[in-house]
Parts: C-alpha cells; structure tokens; sequence
C-alpha cells in the first residue's frame, strides 16, 4: 500500500485533503470504536482501523494515531507541518467523536475512557500501552516502509484486535494519544484522570519512538530528516506566498464589483 506515511506538498487542496482525512479518519475510528461492546471491543477496532487506513492512505499516509505520526516526524518520514498538522487532526477527531458519543449514546458518561483495571496498577497499564503501542507502530513501518502491499492496512487492523484482547481488561487499549485524549476531555473520566491521561499519552508516544528508533536500521531514515528547520523556512514562505496571492485575488474582485 504505498500510500502509508505518504507525505505529498506543503499546502493547498492536497495538504488540506490530508488534514481532512486524519480528523475524520480518527472521529469516526472512535465514534465506531469506543461504542462497541466490551465483548465486541477488540474486533470492532481492529476492522474499524483497517478500513479507515485503507481509506486514508492514499490521501494522508493513513496515520490516525499521534504516535505513528510522532516516529515518522522523529524518523523523516513527515514534515514538520504535516505531522503538526496531522496531530492537531487527530487530536480534533477524537475530541468530536467524545462529542457525539455525548450527544448520541444514552449514559455516555464514560465512552471511550482509558485507566488501569483487572487489577493491574497504574504503573502497569503503563507499560502495557508502551509496549503494545510499539508493537502497533512497528507494524505500521513494516507494512509501510518495507514490505509495501495491499493487506498492509489489514494486518495494522489485525494487530490492534491482537492487542486490544491482551490489554483490554488491563489498560481499555487504547494505544493511541488521540484515542486517550478525547473522552478525557470531553467526559473528564473521573478522579485523578489528569494524571493517568497524561501518563497514559506519554507512554504511548514513547511507544511510538521506540518502535521508529528500532524501525531506523530496518528501514531507513525518511526524505525530511535533519530538514527540518528549513522545511519550516519553506513552508512559511509558501504559506506567505498563497495567502499574498489569495488577498490579491480578493482586491481585485473587489475593483471589479466597485
């Protein structure tokens, strides 16, 4: 699939196609994901991710998690401003979906909500959402940088069910930042859920740099490593330069009218 971690132009219809498939990739990745049943949890995750990859990936690289975006910014493999901009989709996606879930599930008052259980340890539920997220993002380079095929957003699906059977009753495998981020906000998710949240990201994107460090002697490094203070350079020159063209335009529509 060699649309995954794809990173194409620095602005226009392309860049805010991209954007557009990273925020509604995630929302509906977790409207579809945090509603399902505990029983159905993991299923519905896994095929709901594999088809939203298959989606996206031709249009934004098909990322939908904060901490595969966070490797390819640390591997290259995005530019700054997309990657920031990707985040921030994310981010919005699952902030919306929390929303819906809100607005649409009867007791909403914790859909989607991540924190230790079956008597694990907060410190525990940790390292499960390290590991397992590396796991899901070393995947994601292989399917993506290596080995290029069709299945590969299947077998990215096929890793979070895995993963999601072994932790849920453990961490809620949520083994994404967006995912941990957006019913945290919008439901609060209970006493001390400041503290677990922000644990619970850090972890996975260390997860997610861990899986991109071991991914480097693999894979290689990406096209934008090392670039990227004079990506930022270039890119605020064309954002000027687009935004000067756009002003012109409006002027003399403006003169045109008068």
């Amino acid at each position: 699939m060699a649309g995954l971690l794809r990173s194409e132009g620095r602005s226009g219809a392309k860049f805010a196609a991209a954007i557009s498939a990273e925020f509604f990739g995630v929302l509906f990745f977790a409207l579809i994901g945090a509603a399902a049943s505990y029983k159905n949890f993991a299923i519905a995750n896994g095929l709901a991710l594999a088809v939203l990859v298959y989606a996206t990936a031709n249009v934004s690289g098909g990322h939908l998690n904060p901490a595969v975006t966070v490797a390819a910014l640390a591997t290259g493999h995005v530019s700054v401003l997309r990657g920031l901009s990707y985040i921030a989709a994310q981010i919005g996606g699952a902030i919306a979906a929390s929303a819906l879930h809100l607005a649409l599930l009867p007791k909403a008052a914790a859909v989607g909500c991540s924190g230790p259980g079956g008597g694990a340890t907060l410190g525990q539920a940790i390292v499960w959402e390290l590991l397992l997220t590396a796991v899901l993002v070393t995947v994601v380079y292989a399917v993506a940088i290596g080995d290029k095929n069709f299945a590969g957003p299947a077998a990215i699906g096929i890793t979070l069910a895995a993963a999601a059977l072994t932790a849920l009753p453990y961490t809620g495998a949520a083994l994404n930042p967006a995912r941990t981020l957006g019913p945290a906000i919008v439901f609060g998710c209970g006493a001390g859920s400041v503290r677990t949240t922000l644990l619970y990201v850090l972890a996975q994107l260390l997860g997610g740099l861990a899986a991109g460090a071991a991914s480097w002697p693999l894979y290689g490094i990406g096209p934008h490593f090392g670039k990227w203070g004079e990506e930022l350079r270039a890119d605020a020159e064309v954002a000027y330069d687009e935004a000067k063209q756009a002003l012109r335009g409006t002027y003399a529509r403006l003169e045109d009218q008068a």
